[in-house]
């Protein structure tokens, strides 16, 4: 498939949109706090939309922008097959422990206060946006925190990032790992750093293996359903 600008021309262009998005939702989450006492709602909203503005619109509008098959680059173009799709879902299912137990490891090791009271507020931020536990909380969550979130970001790691990084002549092994690591830095919590990149590696080889992104929007969305049913479930 052929590109159009640099490698590093590529990388910048998703980038910069990508602050774009963030700046943008910092400041519409900003105005809805001084118009809003429902932090709730306002927390939901702000999610919603940095899944949009940070995630979505960057790599569909890099990917419209670099050729004229937008869903070929993105790996959306093809469906994964039946078997192959029950594979990668189970074996989410299994790692979801594992990946668990790894970072429980990590929380063990001699971290300095500072970065354990960030784990302490990210994780208090998403018992946040569940909110009181009710039938209607929990699927609102698992539509947004699951399902739309896992979307967003294979969208924009494993579906532009990553394409990125493969149309440059370089290991297809690289590429995943260098995104996979990129998308646990991400995520600004060096606790959880090697499990999520560990996770994140397990994306992108769902990805490239099966050649359809669907594989790993499922996969991903199936994690963050089972780590959030924990997470309710105390």
């Amino acid at each position: 498939m052929k590109l159009s600008l640099s490698f590093w021309q590529r990388l910048m262009q998703l980038a910069s949109l990508f602050v774009i998005g963030v700046a943008l939702t910092a400041g519409a989450g900003y105005l809805l706090q001084h118009l809003s006492a429902n932090t709730l709602a306002i927390g939901r909203i702000t999610i919603v939309m940095q899944d949009l503005l940070a995630f979505i619109l960057p790599a569909i509008i890099t990917a419209l922008l670099l050729t004229r098959l937008p869903a070929d680059f993105l790996r959306l173009r093809r469906l994964p097959r039946g078997r192959q799709l029950l594979l990668y879902l189970g074996s989410t299912v299994v790692l979801q422990p594992i990946i668990e137990g790894i970072n429980k490891l990590c929380e063990m090791l001699p971290w300095p206060e500072a970065i354990l009271r960030m784990e302490h507020a990210a994780q208090n931020e998403v018992l946040a946006l569940i909110g009181p536990v009710t039938p209607a909380n929990i699927i609102i969550s698992l539509l947004i925190i699951a399902l739309l979130t896992g979307l967003a970001e294979e969208i924009f790691f494993r579906g532009a990032l990553q394409g990125i990084l493969q149309s440059r002549p370089m290991s297809t092994h690289l590429a995943i790992w260098l995104t996979a690591l990129i998308f646990a830095l991400m995520h600004g919590q060096m606790v959880g750093l090697i499990p999520r990149t560990l996770l994140g590696a397990f994306f992108g080889y769902a990805t490239v293996r099966t050649d359809s992104l669907w594989t790993a929007i499922a996969c991903h969305a199936l994690n963050n359903a089972l780590a959030l049913t924990f997470v309710i479930l105390g």
